[in-house]
């Protein structure tokens, strides 16, 4: 037989709550803890988790409690749902008001009071920021601040004029992906589109890897693309950290097409919305920012096609206005020319009469001329004809070498001749001089040149 005093096992956990009241009675704590074994009931409308705090350095847990959020705590949870997108879930780690109580067949549990929103949401944006600085400081090349804004090497691509041929990465149930071929196709413009999708999962920030395979599968397809859009149709904040990883940031930031984002989330910008050439928020907006794209070409075509038959219109005009005043202008001057040309011909006739007058009359009188210039022309010569032959005469007797002699002059002559140079005289030479009364014979003594 034992001799241990023993107490039963419900008086042992009675004792254990009345001093746990006694110690915790009235007192709350704010609490930092990660979600796990998490598990709603919603028929009963409570939450069931545990809150574990984690090694700093691994996933060590050091502290584990059970907690429950029913009532008011249930309501607080929701609205943490509502305003953050974040889906109360495992493995989000969050700053809660909690009570502690011990309930006899559950154990040491604390009661949910109050979830802190600005704290969840500071991690999730804490995490985003130190994505960002890491895609700025790795990607130098292909991502840069201007500002307050991030400016990516797909930013900066030029979009078609006309975005016709889409490729679209989305989940294969979303219903975002059907808003937004509704929105596409029946446009009320009646534009066209391509559509390719490339179905993958869409949530969960270890689907990365799954979303960067298909837009490598884009790249490398056979068809050009006009853009590339990528489509997640809403969900809690955790489904939305696929978008804010850097893998898919990163991708995106370096896509060789220009991506179109209509992710889903109305209240905070995703970083792969950042790095997107263009990021809207809902795939509805996205495809209506296609239709407006292709609007906004068309309507400039129907511009430039009005101001052409404007212009073409006002050129037809101006020409018309310019031909009428050639027309009556030309009519005018040929009226002119024609009034001028038949004052110069009654001119000219005149003058042509007078002058033939005139003509015939100088006529008469150069005849009349020549008449009485032929009787007397005869003699004339004539008489002119006989004063030059009588002058010729007159020179030839001026000429004879007696008439010469006459005058005083004497001719020499040698063995050769008439000597009619001094040069041709030789010295002791024989020579006559020849003088009109009588010839004289001399021999030549010497020469005397004039020079000397």
């Amino acid at each position: 037989m034992s001799i241990h005093q023993a107490i039963r096992l419900s008086d042992l956990t009675t004792s254990i709550r009345k001093t746990l009241q006694q110690a915790f009675a009235g007192q709350t704590y704010w609490v930092k803890a990660d979600v796990t074994s998490y598990a709603w009931y919603g028929q009963k409308g409570v939450h069931y988790f545990d809150l574990v705090e984690k090694e700093e350095q691994g996933a060590g847990i050091i502290a584990r409690v059970s907690a429950v959020a029913w009532g008011s705590g249930a309501q607080q949870i929701r609205a943490f749902e509502l305003i953050t997108g974040q889906q109360f879930r495992n493995n989000i780690h969050v700053l809660v008001l909690v009570s502690v109580s011990y309930h006899q067949v559950h154990g040491l549990q604390v009661n949910v009071l109050d979830v802190d929103i600005n704290y969840t949401i500071g991690q999730l944006e804490q995490q985003k920021q130190q994505v960002l600085q890491r895609l700025l400081q790795e990607n130098p090349d292909a991502i840069r601040m201007e500002g307050e804004r991030y400016i990516t090497r797909n930013q900066e691509l030029p979009l078609s004029a006309v975005i016709q041929q889409i490729a679209v990465v989305t989940s294969g149930n979303s219903a975002g992906y059907q808003d937004f071929h509704h929105t596409l196709v029946n446009n009320s413009f009646g534009y066209t589109f391509t559509l390719d999708t490339y179905f993958t999962v869409v949530q969960g920030e270890a689907n990365a890897e799954l979303v960067q395979q298909r837009m490598v599968e884009v790249f490398s397809a056979a068809k050009t693309y006009d853009a590339v859009v990528i489509i997640r149709g809403g969900g809690a904040q955790t489904d939305f950290l696929l978008f804010d990883s850097y893998q898919l940031g990163r991708v995106v930031a370096r896509f060789p097409i220009p991506v179109i984002t209509g992710i889903g989330h109305q209240k905070n910008e995703t970083v792969a919305d950042m790095m997107a050439h263009t990021a809207t928020k809902t795939p509805t907006k996205a495809a209506e920012f296609i239709i407006a794209h292709n609007r906004q070409y068309e309507d400039q075509i129907l511009q430039m096609q009005q101001q052409i038959l404007i212009r073409s219109q006002q050129l037809i005009a101006a020409d018309n206005k310019a031909l009428n005043i050639l027309q009556n202008s030309i009519a005018h001057n040929v009226r002119s020319i024609l009034e001028r040309n038949k004052e110069e011909l009654l001119h000219a006739r005149h003058s042509i009469a007078a002058g033939a007058q005139q003509v015939i009359q100088d006529q008469k009188q150069q005849m009349q001329y020549f008449a009485g210039g032929l009787a007397s022309r005869p003699r004339a010569i004539l008489q002119h004809e006989e004063s030059k032959l009588q002058q010729q005469q007159l020179l030839f007797r001026m000429l004879d070498p007696e008439s010469i002699i006459r005058r005083g002059f004497a001719l020499i002559y040698n063995g050769d001749g008439l000597l009619k140079r001094a040069a041709d005289a030789t010295p002791g030479e024989d020579i006559t001089i020849r003088m009109q009364d009588a010839d004289l014979r001399a021999i030549v003594q010497s020469k005397i040149n004039k020079d000397e």
